[in-house]
Order: structure tokens, then sequence, then C-alpha cells
């Protein structure tokens, strides 16, 4: 049994990885059997004649086990761990391009920390593809410099090509130390989903925001300011959406509808936003809706509401287990009549900052 299962395991670990398009040597028989229109086998005729026909239990299992050999190579390939480094290879370079990326040595010693605590986390196999998809489409995107020389323009082309090839770099300088100075302690992710993100994870958003407000009820404006502070569990679908929805708590202070400007009331705003984020590299943008309510210390029987509105932020490199972020972002808010109150409409200008928490 432990013979059998030793020989069994040594074509899957022959299987190379994606950047070589062959199958291993054992698969390599497979498949060219299966391509083969029709499976032969010698049957000695009862005459003493050899005739050849098609086999009739020797397919299935070639089938069987060329499919085995299929599903080896996509474990061993690790795509989806090659997409994840590949995502903070991305966040990580248009970070530092978003500061004014100037001299690559100076740049590149900056975010260096950050490539290689990515590239460690990864398996051989995603490191290889993500380093072989790099390159492919470094060469498809061209020489920027070559390109710039042409146009003597920083377009888009020239953008694409330079990005590419900061990335290459970053990337080539972290799998250079890969081998001396990954920590021993921490193995490789298989399917490894990326730091610098959400992706395909649950998370803890916390959120706070300063504002200004201005009011319309019984037709008159009036202007305050407030606050708020939230908390929000979410979930990363993919690189470019995450879902979040949870619990918020703020209040303001605002002239007293029909008292001038003599007496001033603190309004409560309880919450539960629900927020579509779309990610795009460094920047994300919110779009949110929520049920709210509206009370004060004085009243507290509720006025009940809705919210829509939307932001957009930016996203610093993670510290830790957390991802912080600052943005702005505007809303509006409806509360129907009711609660000893006349309707009322909130419109709120926010500047926001954030953590994302992945523990």
């Amino acid at each position: 049994m432990l013979a059998k299962q030793a020989t069994f395991q040594r074509p899957l670990e022959s299987i190379p990885d994606e950047e070589n398009d062959t199958p291993g040597p054992i698969c390599r028989p497979l498949v060219l059997a299966l391509q083969t229109e029709t499976i032969l086998t010698s049957l000695r005729h009862p005459f003493g004649k050899l005739t050849l026909a098609p086999s009739k239990t020797l397919a299935p299992a070639l089938l069987g086990l060329a499919s085995l050999c299929i599903v080896a190579r996509a474990r061993a390939a690790d795509s989806e761990g090659a997409k994840g480094l590949r995502a903070d290879v991305d966040r990580i370079i248009a970070g530092e391009e978003s500061e004014g990326w100037f001299a690559d040595s100076d740049a590149l010693r900056e975010i260096e920390p950050a490539l290689i605590e990515s590239t460690c986390r990864a398996t051989s196999e995603a490191r290889s593809e993500a380093l072989q998809e790099l390159r492919d489409e470094s060469a498809a995107a061209g020489d920027a410099r070559a390109l710039f020389a042409v146009t003597h323009q920083l377009d888009e082309p020239v953008k694409r090509a330079l990005t590419l090839e900061r990335q290459l770099r970053g990337l080539e300088l972290a799998l250079g130390r890969v081998a001396a100075e990954c920590p021993f302690w921490l193995p490789p992710e298989r399917g490894f989903k990326g730091r610098q993100s959400d992706r395909q994870r649950f998370t803890l958003s916390l959120e706070t925001a300063g504002n200004v407000q201005l009011r319309h009820t019984q037709g008159r404006f009036a202007f305050g300011a407030g606050g708020w502070g939230r908390v929000m569990p979410g979930y990363g679908m993919n690189d470019r959406f995450t879902l979040l929805a949870g619990i918020e708590f703020g209040g303001g202070a605002m002239v007293r509808p029909n008292t001038g400007a003599s007496q001033f009331i603190i309004n409560y705003f309880p919450a539960i936003p629900i927020v579509l984020r779309v990610h795009r590299r460094t920047w994300h943008y919110d779009l949110e809706v929520a049920p709210v309510a509206l009370f004060q210390a004085d009243n507290t029987s509720p006025s009940f509401g809705f919210r829509f509105g939307g932001g957009v932020g930016f996203s610093a490199l993670r510290r830790h287990n957390f991802l912080p972020w600052a943005g702005v972002a505007a809303s509006y808010e409806h509360y129907f009549e009711g609660g000893g109150r006349s309707a009322a409409e909130f419109v709120r200008a926010d500047l926001r900052v954030g953590f994302v928490w992945d523990p």
C-alpha cells in the first residue's frame, strides 16, 4: 500500500506550473492517448490471426487519470495566489506613484518592505506565475522610454508601460530576497488573498466623520455641524467590490426651528448603513443607502426616514492588521412627519477617516 502511494504521488509532484505549457512526464502519454481518435488493443482471433479493436475498458481509465492530472496541475499552479500577489504589487506601486514617484531607487527602497511581506506569503508557484504574467504584460505594453521618445507626452500608453515596468522591477527585487530573508516561521499560503486589500474575506470597518449640515423644514433653512461613528462588517467579493453593512450613531447642533438664532437643539441620528464600495487601485468609491431616525434629548420620540449618498476615499498601505483610509462624502436624508416633528430634509458634507481591520 505504501509503495502504491509513493508511485502515485511522484507524478503529481513532477507536473510543472503554468509557465510551462507541457504536461508532466506521466500525464503526457495519457494526453496523447486521449488525443488519438480510437484506442486500439491487440486481440488474438480464435483462428490465430491478430485483429485490432477499440478498447472498451482502457479508455475510461485513461480519461479518469487524465482528469486527475488536470486537477493536480491546476492545484500546483496556484493561480489564485498569483492574483493575490499581483493585487498587492499593484496597490503598493500605485500608492508610491500617488505620492510622486521620482527616483526609482528611492521609491523602490521605500516600498520594498511591503513588497517582500506579500511575496513571502505567496507560494513559489504563485510567485512564478505572477512574475511571468508581469513579464508578458510589460513586453506587450512596450518600453516606456521608447514610447515617450515618440510622443514626447506622458500619455496613457506611456503611463501603463511605466507602471508595469515598476511592478515588474519591484517584484523581481522582492523575489531576490525571498530565499534569504523570509522568516522561517512564516509558511507560504496557497491561494494567497493579498495583504493590501479585503478581497475574498470578511473584515470589520471602523469609520468616523465630522460634517456640516443643511436642514430644510417648515419652509426654512438652517446650518449646523456634527459628526458620527460607525462599525460595519464587510466582505470583499473580489478585487473591485466590497459590501458592508452595520450600525451608525451621530449627532449635530442646529438652530431650533421657528426660534430665530436664539435657541439651539442637539439632534441625534441612528442609522443602519449599507455600502457598496468600488475599488480602483488605491482609490475607492462608495454608494450608500440607509434607513435613518431622528430624535432629541427633550423629545425622544423618533422620526424615521431614509438616506442615500456617495463618497470617495484614498487608502494607505497596511499597518499591522489595519488598512487606513481617508475621504470625503455627501449625503441626502429625508425624514417623514412624525414624533411631533414636521417633515425635514438634511444635506451633509463629510470628512471621513476609517480603518479596515483584517484580524
